[in-house]
């Protein structure tokens, strides 16, 4: 079985959009038409900008950095490409320009979608560089020195625990130490959360508070109580009022997921309130609608509840996919290997309050207000003013809605006036300026605002729109090895996520050099945890492959490695398969039970391997499974439950170590010569070592080609074809000053654009497939290069090519695209990717529609194709038709819930290229696509 996911995020599902003319210019003074609305939603509103109504002071507008290890792999990009992501999250005026950062006071336990390691793995050793939070902060601050940083755990070591439990003087101190960490790295932390989402103790909170002063962090506030309302009503709100002890210790009021409420009482204890956790769980434009959507959360929150803090969960998503709530961060930076990263529409909205107004600033409730009467779902208003001036900004959200609104403003109390800049941004078009508004006659000013858009008017300049672009996607790097010696800026070895425990580097036990240790002693006080230390790194897509370490086993320890790892984070044990050794020569075949809830052992037996240093390796060819100590094979066994995954390293809580990973295909590369290839146009020339210069190379350089040639061109629309059989490629091509650019596309996919130029000497420049269905590809290169003289030269070496297996191939439903062995959407799908509803999931996602006429198109190479999905009492009946013919229908009705089910199974067909489509239908209910099957 092969499985194929593109490692290009897909476009966002299809959705139903409003159709807004281009902006206009000014023709009447005093207005400025934002866009050519059909009609009005009602009557203008009038509002009044002044000091007389003032209201609650602003806190600002943040993210979450953890809950857990959401912002692993930015660690691991290269430095130009990092710095331009955190230029965009805390930059002012050039991104999202975050006021807050709340980070995961790391606990060595699972959170969410991995662990963080903790500053005291044990009671006695105190670490201040274990982990990255303490790095991301710095450079935070290096970009704003007055962003508000703030704590909070999830999880604790579990000494803790030995010691009186979460809520004892032993975590007190814990935390003393952390701020003392702090401390050493030059940061100034504003505020410490209790715990999150979990219970609070009255008296622990009181006694912390207490440590705080006494230890000389008087500054220091404590938020309580990171969850989420209980009817309504702000728990810790109740206890504060009834508790002055409590009321004196506690100086903000933290909730979760609050759509703007608050309760009376909260708000009646006169405290800073804040959503310290919330936000749509997407990036994407609109997501989860008026009032969750993210410019409609940071209005709704000061208008139902005078929230004046909003933190959203999570900063940005640096996590593999897969994992629990995917693509829930304001951005996407979650493929290192590549340097490419996406600004989603999150980062303008959010900079739509940040850039123009700045902590401190008061609340105008008189220029404050829903849009009509108190409807959240028709837009909303919310108007900051300076206190030391007369700037002002007001921001208006649409978000949703299907008309235009005009409002006027008028500007009293002597704040400024004059000409008021306008920013805009809509579903296709993001933080945009606008023409400026400039008074009327009578001295009022009147906007209209697009349906689905948000609009910014202020007094203030200084904004700006960052343009820096990440480089081009790209497939994680296969075969893939590393000797674990090096634990990179992250202080963990590069594109590993740790899971559970503490995967740090130390000297190596028994030989030289050092490597990657597990150094967390025993389970954690736990969140969310999985039941023993793992680490995990590589593509979804992997499915026949073999994954080889070098594992310390010490005395009474057990070592595993993983294969096929594919999950929800929040399961106790992983999706998957895992060979293991232990000490005393036992060996075992495992694997994850559907559901995530058990390990399952399949084979075991023992050799003749004592502690010390084995290499331990695990395979996979279709069905079979094979476990290899030492480079023998000890077991084998047949099991089809987890067709393909990622690779990982597991074991107990002994003091493991591993070395020289190595996860590799189970055949050999396969070359392909530039000399195999077919051209169009007449532009190309095969650069030998008898030609001298040539393609914009030099000699020396084209003799380190394969073969020693390369094929170049400089002609814009020239086009080299590539034909290959394998399961991914990697596209080797010759970057130099004299380079140009290019796009590159498999079977009719998307293509993407890749540049070659580069200033110094040549140099080798690949670029990857992402993993690709088991068959017949074409990879097509199009020269797009349209420099002058001898420049612009696309040179061209061969391919690299992963063998095929010959097996049957998984298109999973996030591989979106319109060519071959891609998931062809049309209408209005929603995507749940890395969804956390545990109902077995084929890589914890799917993609559903209840709109009559949407479709799901797979064009596929094969002798038949089967579908899978959820099952369920809500779902419906979708026609299905293959090679545009009627065939029947697929019924996604049934219980219990379960995903990955098979749904409906073709006839045989003729060898060669077919069409499966499904349609909803009036009346047929949710249709759905978890993944298909393609046989060759």
């Amino acid at each position: 079985m092969h499985e194929t996911r593109s490692t290009t995020r897909p476009r966002p599902p299809l959705r139903a959009r409003t159709g807004l003319a281009a902006i206009a210019a000014i023709g009447v003074a005093g207005s400025a038409l934002m866009s050519a609305p059909a009609a009005l939603a009602a009557e203008p509103v009038d509002v009044v900008v002044g000091t007389s109504t003032d209201g609650r002071a602003y806190d600002g507008v943040g993210a979450v950095s953890g809950g857990g290890a959401t912002s692993r792999l930015l660690l691991d990009y290269p430095a130009a490409e990092r710095d331009e992501i955190l230029d965009y999250l805390f930059r002012p005026g050039y991104g999202a320009s975050l006021e807050m950062l709340k980070v995961e006071i790391a606990g060595d336990s699972n959170t969410t979608d991995g662990s963080e390691s903790s500053h005291m793995h044990t009671a006695d050793v105190v670490d201040c560089d274990a982990g990255y939070e303490w790095w991301l902060m710095e450079e935070a601050v290096e970009r704003n020195p007055d962003i508000n940083l703030g704590g909070l755990a999830w999880a604790a070591p579990g000494w803790i625990q030995d010691a009186g439990g979460y809520y004892s003087e032993a975590s007190i101190r814990y935390f003393l130490e952390w701020l003392g960490c702090a401390d050493q790295h030059g940061l100034t932390i504003d505020n410490m959360g209790v715990r999150n989402e979990r219970h609070y103790e009255i008296d622990w909170i009181i006694d912390f508070r207490a440590a705080l002063d006494a230890a000389g962090y008087e500054d220091v506030r404590i938020i309580a109580s990171d969850e989420a309302a209980v009817k309504g009503e702000w728990p810790i709100a109740v206890d504060m009022a009834a508790n002055p002890e409590l009321f004196d210790a506690v100086d903000l009021l933290g909730n979760h997921y609050s759509t703007g409420p608050s309760s009376a009482n909260a708000q009646a204890l006169g405290k800073p309130l804040w959503i310290s956790e919330g936000g749509p769980w997407s990036a994407e434009w609109g997501a989860g609608g008026a009032p969750k959507a993210v410019p409609s959360l940071i209005n709704n929150a000061y208008l139902r509840g005078k929230i004046t803090g909003v933190q959203f969960w999570n900063l940005l998503t640096a996590y593999y996919d897969g994992l629990s709530i995917s693509d829930a961060g304001l951005m996407r930076s979650n493929t290192p290997w590549s340097g490419a990263y996406q600004v989603q529409s999150a980062i303008w909205t959010v900079a739509h309050t940040t850039q123009f107004v700045e902590p401190g600033w008061i609340h105008v409730d008189g220029a404050s207000r829903f849009l009509v009467g108190t409807d959240p779902l028709q837009g909303s208003m919310v108007t900051r003013r300076a206190p030391d001036s007369g700037d002002w900004s007001t921001v208006i959200e649409r978000i949703g809605t299907t008309e235009s609104q005009t409002v006027r403003i008028e500007v009293a109390d002597g704040l400024t006036a004059g000409d008021l800049h306008v920013w805009q941004s809509t579903e296709d078009s993001w933080f945009v300026q606008q023409p400026d508004l400039v008074p009327a006659g009578d001295g009022s000013y009147e906007v209209t605002v697009p349906a689905d858009s948000v609009v910014t008017v202020t007094t203030t300049t200084g904004q700006g729109k960052g343009d820096a672009v990440g480089q081009p996607e790209s497939g994680f790097p296969f075969p893939y090895t590393d000797d674990l010696a090096d634990g990179g800026p992250s202080g963990q070895t590069p594109y590993l996520s740790q899971m559970e425990g503490a995967y740090e580097i130390r000297d190596c036990e028994e030989r030289e050099g050092t490597c990657l240790t597990q150094v967390s002693p025993q389970p954690a006080i736990s969140w969310a945890a999985w039941k023993q230390p793992t680490t995990i790194i590589g593509d979804l897509g992997w499915s026949d492959y073999r994954v080889g370490v070098d594992a310390y086993v010490p005395e009474g320890g057990t070592a595993q490695v993983l294969g096929r790892v594919s999950n929800d984070a929040m399961q106790p044990v992983p999706n998957g398969y895992g060979a293991s050794l232990s000490s005393d020569g036992t060996w075992s075949i495992g694997r994850g039970e559907l559901g995530g809830k058990a390990w399952v052992e399949l084979a075991s037996g023992t050799v003749d391997a004592g502690a010390g240093w084995h290499e331990l390796a695990i395979s996979f060819d279709e069905d079979r499974i094979v476990a290899e100590v030492d480079g023998e094979q000890v077991g084998e066994v047949r099991d089809s439950t987890w067709t393909s995954g990622m690779a990982g390293l597991s074991g107990d809580y002994s003091r493991l170590q591993f070395a020289d990973l190595a996860i590799e295909p189970l055949a050999p590369i396969m070359e392909l010569d530039d000399a195999d290839a077919t051209t169009t146009g007449g532009g190309w020339v095969q650069c030998g070592d008898a030609r001298g210069a040539c393609g914009g190379l030099t000699p020396p350089a084209i003799r380190q080609a394969r073969d020693g040639t390369v094929h170049a061109s400089r002609t814009a629309g020239d086009v080299l074809e590539l034909s290959f059989e394998g399961t991914q490629a990697a596209l080797t091509s010759f970057t130099s000053p004299r380079g140009g650019t290019l796009e590159v596309s498999v079977d009719g996919n998307a293509p993407v654009a890749l540049s070659l130029r580069a200033g110094g000497q040549v140099g080798e420049h690949v670029w990857r497939t992402p993993v690709l269905a088991d068959g017949a590809h074409t990879l097509r290169i199009e020269v797009t290069s349209t420099d002058r003289g001898d420049r612009g030269w696309v040179a061209i070496d061969g391919l690299d090519v992963v063998p095929p297996n010959g097996g049957p191939s998984s298109i999973d439903d996030q591989v979106e695209g319109v060519g071959l062995y891609r998931w062809d959407y049309q209408g209005d799908w929603l995507s749940c990717p890395g969804c956390i509803n545990r109902t077995q999931l084929f890589h914890s996602s799917v993609m559903s529609s209840g709109v009559p006429g949407d479709t799901a198109t797979l064009r596929f190479v094969g002798t038949s194709v089967d579908l899978y999905g959820l099952r369920a009492s809500n779902q419906g009946v979708a026609e299905v038709r293959v090679d545009g013919e009627l065939v029947g229908t697929a019924d996604f009705r049934g219980n219990p819930r379960l995903g990955n089910q098979l749904i409906w199974e073709s006839a045989a067909l003729e060898p060669g290229a077919h069409e499966l489509t499904l349609t909803a239908v009036e009346g047929g209910g949710t249709i759905n696509v978890d993944r298909a099957v393609v046989h060759p």
